[in-house]
């Protein structure tokens, strides 16, 4: 899976791993030490399996990008047949055929022709067992994050579904009129369901569907709640069922719901004060009943 650069300071493994592929023979061989003592510091509980230290660089790919890797290969136990049909007890086999206990970080770097710098032109790689794209909570925290200075980084779809939440949450939480409150609410709407672009950007919705005097406030929220500012491509798959219907809430369970392009097009809400002094909700429905259960 490709992962994401956190650390790139003094002693972090993209920074060793740099340092490495510019060392002659010799100077690999104590450079590659430094994986093997920062694997150690990681490995902060005693129920984490030991095991070896590979490390190894190479080319990919045409034209050929460079690369650097660490693999942690835990032993096993096994037996080993002699000429004389007698058996030996082994306890440090490693990458034999049947064992998937190793995990592997690769580092890629991206301009062929370029300098070794870091991070911006590296690209990361985590080989775990555990570790799928459906369960990406399931790798080892102390070998990519601790060792590796990697985080996983978050899916698309799941950034769309924490900018629906999270918008709305804004939109809730102001002190805006119904009014504005029911257009920003119809405009998140269409941003993500009727809008064509294929990314979505914080400041672009702000800027296209938010007052001037708004944006700063929302923009600002939004960097507080750690949202990317950065375009994300529109993966709707996690937001599709909450994007089907509108629903606005009344006092005593009273619901009106329907499709967004319609609330947009044909739903008016405004607040208005009654004789008595009370708050009411005056909707404007622009079309006829067509039936009542």
């Amino acid at each position: 899976m490709e992962m994401a650069i956190r650390d790139a300071a003094d002693g972090s493994a993209v920074q060793i791993g740099s340092s490495l592929m510019e060392s002659d023979n010799e100077g690999f061989v104590q450079v590659s030490r430094l994986f093997a003592d920062n694997l150690a510091t990681a490995q902060n509980s005693q129920r984490i399996p030991g095991g070896l230290v590979v490390v190894f660089e190479g080319t990919v790919g045409h034209p050929a990008k460079r690369y650097f890797g660490v693999m942690k290969a835990e032993l096993h136990e096994g037996l080993q047949k002699l000429d004389d049909l007698q058996a030996v007890f082994v306890n440090n086999l490693f990458l034999s055929k049947g064992t998937k206990l190793y995990k592997i970080g690769l580092f890629i770097f991206d301009d062929p022709d370029g300098a070794l710098n870091f991070p911006q032109q590296w690209t990361p790689y985590l080989y775990d067992q555990l570790l799928t794209s459906s369960r990406r909570d399931g790798a080892a925290n102390y070998f990519y994050s601790g060792f590796l200075g990697l985080n996983i980084p978050e899916n698309s779809a799941h950034q769309i579904r924490q900018f629906f939440e999270k918008t709305k949450d804004f939109i809730r939480s102001s002190d805006a009129p119904v009014e504005l409150k029911t257009d920003l609410y119809n405009g998140l709407y269409t941003y993500l369901k009727v809008d064509q672009r294929p990314t979505i950007q914080v400041q672009q919705f702000a800027d296209d569907y938010m007052p001037p005097d708004m944006t700063d406030n929302y923009t600002n929220f939004m960097r507080g709640q750690k949202f990317p500012t950065r375009a994300i491509d529109k993966d709707l798959s996690e937001v599709l069922g909450s994007l089907r219907q509108r629903r606005v809430r009344f006092d005593r369970r009273l619901t009106l719901v329907g499709p967004p392009d319609a609330f947009a097009d044909l739903v008016e809400i405004e607040s208005i004060h009654t004789e008595n002094g009370r708050v009411a909700t005056l909707i404007t429905i622009k079309g006829g009943i067509e039936s009542q259960e």
